[in-house]
């Protein structure tokens, strides 16, 4: 279980670093708005979209089947159900039937309800496809420089070149656009 919730908690926080990471490079623009580095908001994006499905499936393991078999939220407050409902819903007497009924009933709209579906196809797709990410990401960085250090550490090179990404935003992508192309 340690090792489940270790992955959601690793997947926010590189997720998190990214965000962090891309508005710490951000470029001033001449109306005085500050536009995010592309590399690391698309790179945090894409990590985000493709791990959505792990994490419901690492939710649903941890869940296990009783969030897709509880009993109607009718059961839970029905005079003639109620008692039963609640007595066969405990799992740890430290946590009072109620507070385990709304976690399960959580879960339970989470991944299983008719929402659950555009919930996790939203968490994909909804700030665009990773597809798109993986192309603006290699449309932007330039593995040009990179190969220097590559044939260092294989011994094609005898010096080690300095590396620093710069800040990449949409500007500088029109900016190479105007040169290549003129405009």
């Amino acid at each position: 279980m340690r090792d489940k919730i270790s992955h959601i908690i690793g997947t926010a926080e590189l997720v998190l670093a990214a965000g962090q990471m891309s508005a710490y490079r951000a470029e001033k623009s001449p109306s005085g708005t500050y536009i995010p580095d592309e590399i690391l908001t698309n790179a945090g994006r894409r990590l985000a979209g493709e791990e959505i499905y792990n994490e419901y499936k690492i939710v649903a393991d941890l869940a296990g089947g009783l969030c897709s078999t509880m009993p109607v939220e009718e059961d839970f407050f029905a005079e003639e159900t109620k008692e039963l409902a609640n007595k066969y819903l405990m799992r740890n007497p430290q946590i009072s039937a109620e507070n385990q009924h709304r976690c399960f009933r959580g879960i339970e709209n989470m991944i299983v309800s008719e929402l659950s579906g555009v919930m996790q196809v939203g968490g994909l797709h909804g700030g665009g496809s990773p597809q798109m990410e993986t192309i603006t990401m290699m449309a932007r960085y330039d593995l040009e420089s990179l190969k220097s250090i590559a044939k260092y550490l294989f011994g094609i090179e005898g010096v080690l070149p300095k590396y620093e990404r710069p800040t990449v935003t949409p500007r500088k992508m029109l900016e190479r656009f105007r040169k290549s192309y003129g405009g």
